[in-house]
C-alpha cells in the first residue's frame, strides 16, 4: 500500500534543492517584463520557486543555473543581485 499524499494543496520544485514541496513552504520568484526577478505569488509568466526557509537553496538555484531553466531565458548577473536582495528582504519580513 502507498502512503496517502495531501492532494489538497499543489507540490512545487525547489529550483535549488529540488525537493518538492507543497506550495505554502515556498517562495514564488518571476521576471518583470524588463528581467527583473521579483517575488509574487500572483506575477505573469513562469515562476521558479524556491524553499522559503534558508538562504542555502538561493546559492544553489544560482549554482546550478535552476532559474534560467524554470524561466527558460538566461539571467544576467545584476538579476542574481536583485534575487538575493528581494530573499533577504523577504527573511527580514519573516522574521519580524
Amino acid at each position: 500500500m502507498s502512503p496517502t499524499v495531501d492532494t489538497t494543496e499543489p507540490l512545487r520544485t525547489c529550483v535549488g534543492c529540488r525537493t518538492k514541496r507543497p506550495q505554502s513552504a515556498l517562495v514564488r520568484y518571476a521576471l518583470t517584463a524588463d528581467g527583473t526577478p521579483v517575488v509574487s505569488r500572483t506575477a505573469a509568466g513562469r515562476g521558479a520557486w524556491l524553499c522559503a526557509d534558508g538562504a542555502t537553496c538561493l546559492q544553489q538555484a544560482i549554482k546550478r543555473r535552476g532559474f534560467e531553466r524554470a524561466w527558460k531565458r538566461p539571467v544576467a548577473a545584476t538579476g542574481f543581485e536583485s534575487l538575493r536582495v528581494a530573499d533577504e528582504a523577504m527573511m527580514a519580513n519573516m522574521s519580524k
